[in-house]
């Protein structure tokens, strides 16, 4: 209540102020101002006709005055939508002298509680659709009027009629106070949690979901997604509330389904969480967002730091010593490469890798039948930032199956790369694109780190599509 005014139940803050008139222009006083325009200039015209061509040809003045003070209100509302509350508070206080119209002589007495039922509730729906600073006023000076009004007509002073009106003054001028704050409260509040939603995606840096489980579709509904690739299980074919859902349903806490703990036991679920995905151990935070009841599931790592498992770092240091004093023959090269990349295994740390240099290291060190050539398509540098030691050992294993294939007369001549804003293109030529694709698929290397470099599985085109947004670095993650 505080970023209200008291009194006039305006916003403090002129920016939501401002947004707060708009979508109360947009979602209801343009339509309903529309349909008052257009019942006045229907009804009006009607009774001018009627009394016109009945009453002997006497002119309606007041008719014919709202019908264009309709027409002055829909230009001037079409050229400055801002005054939408202001014309149709004067056009509302204008159907008073609609009752100067009507007296005992010329029509029933029904009738005439007919239409002043029918006035009061256009009136009344104007009322709550006007802001309360327009709406309280107006109903004084309406009631004032008509207490005055009816007095001087029926030349005697009602005294009921007195307190009848102080009466509905009161109850009315409350219940508009009540609704109209009820209505920027909930505005308030949907501002408010926009704004959080919106701000989201700065404040968690990482890839997460707002999610909220859906009692009457039976699931779990998913309101906000950020990094849905990084989300195990990521299918570019599927939507991201089908893609997360996947993940909550195989995503397994206490060997019992994520899903299960959010539909069933959510008061349960502890902030940090060790998960497991597919066989792999994650760290996953879950907080509430209380404003709707919606949980927000945060992957804080996608994997768990795995330098325990690392080898020995001397271990390393002999054997790459061992190989450096031993014959540079291709058995070796591949044994000692072999052996590299079961090291390099369990190392998550990210690099900038300088593509260009390590395809050229490659090429050198392996010896092929033709010259291969290396197009940069007009790229002198090319740099990625990905997981480093996974990169080479793809790299090198994709060059060792290719140094097995020239004994079997493959002709390998080109290397494609290019350069995007998501991915890294790299394309391989080969003559023998089926026997490649078979033994990459077989490859243990290759299914090991695939999953973490590229987005999408290779098909017999023989093009790699390496993944460049890569959200943390997993190794610096704390459990």
């Amino acid at each position: 209540m505080d970023q209200m005014n008291k009194y006039t139940l305006e916003f403090r803050a002129s920016d939501i102020e401002i947004k707060y008139q708009k979508q109360s222009i947009y979602k209801l006083l343009k339509p309903l101002h529309h349909g008052l325009i257009l019942m006045s200039l229907l009804l009006n015209t009607i009774q001018i006709i009627t009394v016109t061509t009945r009453e002997s040809y006497s002119i309606p003045f007041i008719n014919i005055t709202f019908i264009g003070l309709s027409i002055f209100s829909f230009v001037i509302i079409y050229k400055k939508e801002s005054l939408t509350q202001k014309m149709m508070t004067i056009e509302n206080a204008y159907i008073l002298l609609l009752q100067l119209n009507f007296t005992a002589n010329n029509i029933h007495g029904q009738e005439y509680f007919l239409y002043g039922s029918s006035f009061s509730l256009i009136q009344a729906v104007t009322y709550f659709a006007t802001d309360f600073y327009l709406s309280c006023p107006s109903v004084i000076f309406h009631l004032i009027f008509r207490l005055v009004a009816t007095t001087l007509s029926a030349d005697k002073f009602d005294l009921v009629g007195l307190g009848l009106t102080i009466t509905t003054a009161i109850f009315l001028i409350s219940v508009l106070y009540i609704c109209n704050k009820a209505q920027r409260l909930q505005f308030l509040m949907n501002y408010k949690e926009d704004t959080i939603n919106y701000q989201l995606q700065t404040l968690i840096n990482k890839p997460f979901t707002k999610i909220i489980y859906n009692e009457k579709k039976l699931q779990i509904d998913v309101l906000q997604v950020n990094q849905v690739n990084q989300f195990f299980g990521y299918n570019q074919d599927l939507c991201f509330g089908c893609n997360i859902r996947n993940f909550i349903r195989n995503c397994k806490i206490a060997d019992r389904a994520l899903e299960k703990w959010i539909i069933n036991d959510q008061t349960n679920l502890k902030e940090n969480w060790i998960a497991m995905v597919q066989r792999t151990k994650i760290k996953i935070r879950l907080c509430q967002f209380n404003t709707d009841n919606s949980l927000i599931l945060i992957l804080e790592n996608s994997k768990l730091d795995t330098k325990q498992k690392q080898v020995p770092q001397f271990v390393t240091n002999q054997l790459v010593e061992q190989f450096l004093n031993s014959k540079k023959t291709l058995f070796n090269l591949q044994f000692k490469f072999g052996v590299m990349s079961i090291l390099m295994l369990g190392q998550y740390k990210i690099k900038t890798i300088n593509i260009v240099k390590v395809l050229k290291k490659l090429l050198n060190t392996y010896v092929f039948q033709g010259k291969v050539n290396l197009n940069l398509n007009g790229y002198k540098m090319i740099k990625l930032k990905t997981y480093a030691q996974f990169l080479y050992i793809f790299l090198i294993q994709v060059f060792n199956i290719i140094q097995d294939m020239e004994y079997s007369q493959n002709i390998f001549n080109e290397i494609s790369i290019n350069s995007f804003d998501n991915y890294l293109v790299f394309q391989l030529k080969l003559s023998n694109k089926l026997q490649f694709v078979q033994l990459y698929q077989k490859n243990f290397f290759i299914k090991y780190t695939e999953q973490h470099l590229l987005i999408t599985p290779l098909t017999q085109d023989l093009v790699f599509y390496f993944n460049k947004l890569i959200p943390f670095d997993e190794t610096n993650a704390s459990i």
